[in-house]
């Protein structure tokens, strides 16, 4: 008897999960801009905001060359990126773990939300080996070697590899030297320049 009481207890609490869980996806997507992922925001999530608190349409900047289209949705300096974890322990306690990821000593995580599209004919690639941010003295500063991280903060990540056709919307991370000034983005060999207004 007490086995069927049990049954009936896991079937509840795996039906209020769905529910939380499908309300939850529902959430993200409907407001997520032109259709695309948002970078969560929630309590759960220290991630970047907008600069200077303007929503992405606001803040939104674009580059055109004769292959690419590159929009600049947000741009971001932060000295850490956190998430919190929250887990149902058996007996019905609640565990939160919070982990902080801090750039190298000496830098700040640089955040870019981008839109990339490729609106020319041919068969140039859009390569992140050439896509850079520069800064006022001519650093280079090439994009994080693993920003695979920003995945497990729910935010969603530009793929690393050579892009061909197609449109791509995510984040990528690079490293700046604290007090860096006058920093673009540069990329299809230099003819793509966004000032970051940082």
């Amino acid at each position: 008897m007490r086995s069927k009481g049990f049954k009936i207890l896991w079937v509840l609490i795996l039906f209020v999960f769905t529910v939380v869980w499908i309300t939850a996806c529902d959430d993200a997507q409907s407001g997520a801009p032109h259709g695309r992922d948002e970078m969560t925001t929630d309590e759960s999530v220290s991630a970047p905001s907008s600069v200077d608190g303007a929503s992405p349409d606001t803040y939104a900047a674009v580059a055109q060359s004769e292959m690419w289209r590159v929009e600049l949705v947000t741009a971001e300096l932060t000295q850490s990126l956190t998430t919190t974890k929250v887990a149902l322990q058996y007996g019905g306690g609640v565990l939160e773990t919070t982990s902080e990821l801090m750039p190298s000593s000496g830098y700040n995580f640089l955040i870019l939300g981008l839109i990339i599209e490729k609106t020319g004919v041919g068969r140039a690639a859009f390569s992140w080996g050439d896509a850079h941010v520069v800064d006022r003295e001519g650093n280079i500063f090439f994009r994080h070697p693993n920003d695979t991280f920003l995945t497990h903060l729910n935010i969603p990540r530009l793929r690393g590899t050579d892009m061909v056709f197609g449109e791509e919307y995510g984040y990528v991370c690079f490293e700046i030297p604290f007090g860096s000034e006058g920093l673009r983005f540069v990329a299809d060999e230099g003819n793509i320049v966004l000032d970051l207004s940082l």
